[in-house]
């Protein structure tokens, strides 16, 4: 049985769980505190946060959030990035920060309540953002839809060309 703290602790985890949209875990053993805080301040500009968890702690919290697989590489130190605004960007963040920072080791992710592994999570990180995405949607539908529209006004304006045409060698006759 937990202690008052840590079962608060655990609750406030589950919690955070419930409300993110993507997870990473990943291994900072070797990082100064300097490099953490950093790494904090880049997360906590774009609404996601890191935090080192214990391995016990986040397995009861992720039980209680329904997050399944994690068992298997809860193993070692284990610090957990969580982003609640959308699925890439925390992705993203950590991937670009564990290139430049040879020591992080990315254990594996949490997306829609389950694990992903550190190929999947590298995967997500190089997805277009939801914005561009959304850009690319619109105009693939755009696309025929428009070719749709000047396949049949082609004749009309073909004839309005040739009547313009006729009409402006007609006035040009007369003067």
């Amino acid at each position: 049985m937990p202690t008052p703290a840590k079962a608060e602790w655990i609750d406030e985890l589950a919690d955070k769980l419930q409300r993110s949209k993507a997870g990473v875990l990943l291994q900072t053993q070797g990082l100064k505190v300097s490099e953490i805080t950093d790494f904090r301040r880049k997360l906590g500009a774009s609404k996601a946060e890191l935090q080192v968890v214990k391995n016990t702690l986040l397995r009861i919290a992720a039980e209680r959030a329904k997050v399944q697989g994690l068992e298997p590489i809860l193993a070692g130190q284990t610090t957990l990035a969580l982003g609640y605004d959308d699925e890439v960007t925390v992705a993203r963040l950590v991937s670009d920060y564990a290139r430049t920072q040879k020591i992080i080791v990315i254990k594996g992710g949490i997306l829609e309540r389950r694990l992903i592994s550190p190929d999947q999570v590298d995967s997500l990180a190089k997805t277009p953002p939801r914005a561009q995405l959304q850009a690319q949607l619109v105009g693939s539908l755009q696309g025929p839809a428009a070719s749709l529209v000047n396949l049949f006004s082609a004749p009309l304006r073909d004839l309005v060309y040739v009547l313009q045409a006729r009409a402006d060698q007609l006035g040009g006759a007369g003067a």
